[in-house]
């Protein structure tokens, strides 16, 4: 059995039954184990090893040893160049504070990775150019780049790796934070520490807020900045994807609800992103295609337009999202997956978005007119979030995945709290096994309310991150569960090694109450391996499970009725078990009149499906 069946949820048992006979109760799903005071994740053929925890390794600075930052969010990944490791590692911390070893703001920290007979993987002893020696390194950006903002998503492209500063900063006073985050506060002399790399730049002073929320470039073998790209604009980043053309970059804001922007870069040259041209995304009017409105980008001429972009954007109507997340591309498709986490209630956001001049995506209004409401009014809301997909070929972004199933917090409670419950998606990748491509999706969810997480007496955050094979339909069925964090965290982070078989995640500042040793209580950077063998493992029981039924159940989720390809007798259940109908000799199944939520389809050979009512 899978892990869904057999760790998070326990096995439903039933007894054999006639077509004539089917019970008027099951056994009801039990609750999934949140609230754990570790991280949670499938048992063998999958291995789990503790990496990097924040707060109790030592990191590497140019000044000696310190603790290492907390709250680990990207991770990068470049290769090793002899070939003789796994590759280098960095670890965004997305925790603000000062630190005179380490740097004011935020950081990233960088290790080296070896394989193990066994499969696992080690981080490796090691003497960096500028003579630093140890496991652990402190990525220097103050004596480089200057000082970095919260260090959140990032870029991992042909061994160079970008590092995104989100937390949008609007003044002094504000990255003051009352002495506990930046302590120099005095203008930015722009290539003072390094040259930019942007000519006629060089000199310019700026407000040392100015300096941060720019992607920034690092180089991952050295731990240590390399620019900041002044001619991407000034962002709250949270990630971007390079094309395999070496010259166009998508970049995504982590913003306000109707203020985000999708962003394209496109440089003169392959490589060379110092020079080129930006673009801000611009969706039609009743449509999901849209088109690239060119921004001015050169940093010395526009300089006001690249250091307040949103300022310009509203002016050209561009479209604002709601939080854009992480993106990757699909290698097997070529389209750009967009994670957007969604805002509880963000009418009176759009509202204000509209007036100022921005235009709103059209899966917004086809949400809204899916709740009989508008995209303006207060009622709206969009409490779990989506998947997004981006087609270059035609400029269109849709919703991909919607979060589910939608439930009231009276629902949410154990017995009835469905099987799978996605929510909030932020972290994105993909992984390529065993001739198949698959989805990573990590969830940090926005709060607890609306059934984000189940009502027990214990109130807080446990998040998930998911599979999702991409050769079957994009459903929260087809989703399966790779790990859950501990009690209070966010699961972030994605690196794929070792030809997919190891991945490595963050589980990020997890609650103080949180019981356990201080891999559970700090943030932690964590390794799984044998994901070759889990996807084995998952081919084998969905071959089994078409094997003992050839009935297709569909649509899956379902507003209205079931359908199965063939006639045949069954019974649904609720997720408290209850029979609530049945039918015989039937290819459909009414269920127009049935609550959201998840039930369960039972066939007269004891075959059970799990379906997702939405409403």
């Amino acid at each position: 059995m899978n892990f869904l069946r057999s760790v998070a949820l326990g096995c439903l048992a039933f007894a054999s039954v006639t077509a004539q006979d089917f019970p008027v109760r099951i056994e009801p799903v039990t609750l999934i184990p949140y609230l754990q005071g570790r991280v949670v994740v499938p048992p063998s053929p999958l291995k789990y090893q503790n990496i990097f925890v924040g707060g109790v390794d030592s990191v590497e600075t140019n000044t000696g040893k310190a603790a290492a930052k907390q709250w680990h969010d990207y991770i990068g990944y470049a290769a090793d160049p002899t070939g003789t490791s796994l590759g280098y590692a960095i670890v965004n911390h997305e925790m603000i504070e000062a630190n005179p070893k380490i740097g004011d703001g935020g950081g990233m920290t960088m290790f080296k990775l070896g394989k193990k007979p066994d499969g696992t993987v080690e981080v490796l002893e090691q003497t960096l150019a500028d003579g630093r020696k140890g496991k652990f390194f402190n990525v220097d950006f103050k004596n480089t780049v200057g000082e970095t903002g919260m260090n959140c998503g990032g870029i991992s492209w042909q061994n160079r790796v970008w590092t995104a500063e989100e937390w949008y900063q609007t003044s002094n006073s504000g990255i003051y934070s009352s002495g506990k985050g930046f302590l120099d506060t005095t203008d930015f002399e722009i290539g003072k520490l390094l040259p930019s790399g942007f000519a006629g730049l060089d000199g310019k002073k700026i407000k040392r807020y100015e300096n941060l929320n720019w992607m920034v470039e690092i180089d991952p073998v050295n731990a240590k900045g390399v620019r900041k790209q002044y001619n991407w604009g000034r962002q709250g980043f949270e990630a971007g994807v390079i094309m395999d053309d070496q010259k166009t970059v998508y970049l995504f804001e982590d913003g306000e609800a109707g203020k985000s922007l999708f962003t394209k870069f496109v440089a003169d040259q392959p490589g060379d992103f110092t020079k080129g041209k930006l673009y801000f995304y611009k969706q039609n009017s009743g449509q999901f295609t849209g088109s690239w409105v060119e921004v001015p980008n050169d940093p010395v001429k526009n300089w006001d337009i690249m250091v307040a972009p949103h300022a310009w954007a509203k002016q050209q109507g561009i479209t604002g999202f709601t939080r854009l997340e992480w993106g990757q591309v699909n290698k097997t498709d070529g389209k750009i997956y967009i994670t957007e986490t969604g805002n509880d209630k963000p009418g009176a956001r759009y509202a204000a978005a509209l007036t100022e001049g921005w235009t709103l995506p059209q899966h917004t209004y086809d949400r809204a007119k899916e709740q009989s409401t508008t995209i303006d009014n207060a009622a709206y809301s969009d409490f779990y979030g989506r998947v997004l997909v981006f087609d270059p070929q035609d400029n269109s972004v849709k919703s991909f995945l919607e979060g589910g199933p939608y439930l009231t917090d009276a629902q949410a409670v154990p017995g009835k709290y469905p099987e799978k419950h996605f929510s909030n998606p932020d972290g994105l990748g993909f992984l390529y096994l065993n001739g198949k491509t698959f989805m990573v999706i990590e969830e940090d969810l926005n709060g607890v309310s609306m059934g984000r997480m189940p009502n027990t007496g214990m109130r807080g955050t446990n998040c998930e991150a998911w599979l999702l094979d991409m050769s079957k339909p994009a459903t929260i069925d087809n989703l399966y569960r790779l790990a859950i964090s501990q009690y209070g965290s966010e699961v972030t982070g994605f690196c794929s090694l070792d030809d997919g078989n190891v991945v490595l995640m963050n589980s990020q500042h997890p609650d103080a109450a949180t019981i356990g040793d201080a891999a559970a209580k700090n943030s932690l950077t964590f390794a799984i391996s044998g994901l070759k063998q889990l996807v084995s493992s998952i081919d084998n029981e969905d071959d089994k499970e078409s094997a003992t039924s050839g009935i297709r159940v569909f649509p899956n989720p379902t507003s209205s009725s079931l359908n199965f390809d063939v006639a045949a007798d069954a019974a649904l259940y609720n997720a408290a078990g209850e029979r609530v109908r049945v039918i015989r000799n039937a290819s459909s199944m009414d269920i127009s009149d049935l609550a959201q939520g998840t039930y369960y389809v039972r066939f007269a050979n004891g075959d059970t499906r799990q379906v997702v009512v939405q409403r």
